[in-house]
């Protein structure tokens, strides 16, 4: 496993957070759009952004969302993104990054942790299932 060193994102990050969304989503984004919108997120003080870096470059990237849900009367770690990218895939840094949204949301009082992902992202699946996250919900969207 590379030496991998975690550290909060910064909005001079914004390059490197970018190019790992596109990696997420393989698209592109528009750049004015995804800039305010990481500027505005980054002023939450209940949304964190972990980045992984081996060396000095940006390997990896995970969003923690942390917010009380009603219907469980409690605090929930919603992890919105994890993006590894692929030449450092199967490495322990997505698992590091996991490690730390967990311990940080139990830190905070969440109850659990929890994440959505493609139905198309099996070896994604197969990694959640191993690190010991079960399907559990049926999400359902709508594109408006």
């Amino acid at each position: 496993m590379p030496e991998c060193e975690l550290r909060h994102a910064t909005f001079d990050d914004i390059d490197d957070v970018y190019a790992l969304m596109c990696e997420l989503k393989q698209a592109e984004f528009d750049r004015d759009a995804f800039y305010t919108g990481f500027a505005a997120n980054l002023e939450d003080r209940n949304l964190h952004y972990q980045l992984a870096l081996v060396g000095n470059n940006v390997v990896g990237m995970i969003s923690l969302h942390l917010q009380f849900h009603l219907h469980h009367a409690n605090w929930i770690g919603e992890i919105q993104e994890l993006v590894v990218m692929p030449k450092v895939r199967s490495s322990g840094v997505g698992s590091q990054l996991l490690a730390w949204a967990e311990a940080t949301a139990r830190d905070r009082g969440a109850e659990m942790t929890e994440l959505s992902t493609s139905a198309k992202r099996i070896n994604a699946h197969r990694f959640y299932q191993r690190e010991g996250y079960a399907p559990s919900h049926i999400r359902f969207t709508k594109t408006l």
